[in-house]
């Protein structure tokens, strides 16, 4: 498992957790939502800035980074998960990326070979720039990927919207990631996550989204627990027709035998 996906289920798990001194930094060490700065270029000072100031992971849609400023750029961030969404996906240039350090590769559907998702060593976000129907959307279910990344995805959130993040959340299975404004209120954020948002997708290219960065962190340190769905209930099973008719004959035959 990529350290962005492992990052991703201990948020899914996430609950308000018991009183105390531990408590809050449990908390705070596994966040309900995540963070995700997005940079449209290898900048080291940026990438430093948005750890410093509390980032989960950090994406650069590069199409083609020099090995030696993705190399530096992956040094400054150290354990915190780095993905890029590159131009060719070819296994020799994933195997290049995950022996640099690269945790995952982000892509559209359209641009790259279906043997990316069997890559060993690198996670998978799937960026999605339109809308996809219900049938396509549950194609994606048993695929091995981390998250999608709702490219085209707009705020605030009205009531639509957030059905809309249901329907793609319900049909496909998988965490969202979706672009936000940094300067986001506590009940907007509340509302994504139930929506199936997991990570939110943060402008870098901008200081000032940067420098907002902990005023997020701190919105999301103060949502309340998650709900808890209600359990579906027990249906009945009933066996098939088939077995029924079978088991009747059986019984007759027992019967028949028994009189003779």
């Amino acid at each position: 498992m990529s350290k962005l996906g492992d990052r991703i289920r201990k948020a899914l798990h996430t609950d308000s957790p018991p009183m105390g001194f531990a408590a809050a930094n449990r908390g705070a060490a596994n966040p309900s939502l995540l963070v995700g700065v997005v940079f449209g270029s290898l900048s080291l000072d940026r990438a430093r800035e948005a750890v410093l100031r509390g980032a989960d992971t950090c994406l650069f849609a590069v199409s083609s980074p020099r090995e030696g400023d993705l190399q530096e750029v992956l040094t400054v961030l150290g354990e915190t998960p780095a993905g890029l969404l590159p131009r060719q996906a070819d296994r020799p240039s994933l195997d290049r990326l995950a022996s640099l350090g690269t945790d995952y590769v982000a892509f559209a559907p359209d641009d790259v070979p279906a043997s990316v998702l069997l890559h060993p060593r690198l996670g998978r976000v799937l960026v999605l720039e339109g809308d996809l129907s219900d049938a396509h959307l549950r194609t994606l279910e048993p695929m091995p990927l981390d998250a999608l990344y709702l490219r085209w995805w707009k705020g605030p959130l009205t009531v639509r919207g957030q059905m809309e993040l249901q329907r793609v959340a319900g049909f496909s299975h998988k965490p969202l990631m979706v672009p936000v404004p940094p300067r986001i209120e506590g009940p907007e954020l509340e509302a994504l996550r139930e929506a199936g948002v997991v990570l939110l997708a943060i402008d870098g290219d901008r200081g000032e989204n940067l420098e907002a960065l902990p005023v997020l962190r701190e919105a999301i340190g103060g949502l309340p627990a998650r709900r808890h769905r209600r359990e579906e209930r027990p249906e009945a099973l009933l066996p098939p027709p088939q077995a029924v008719a079978a088991a009747v004959t059986e019984e007759e035959e027992g019967e028949e035998e028994e009189e003779l």
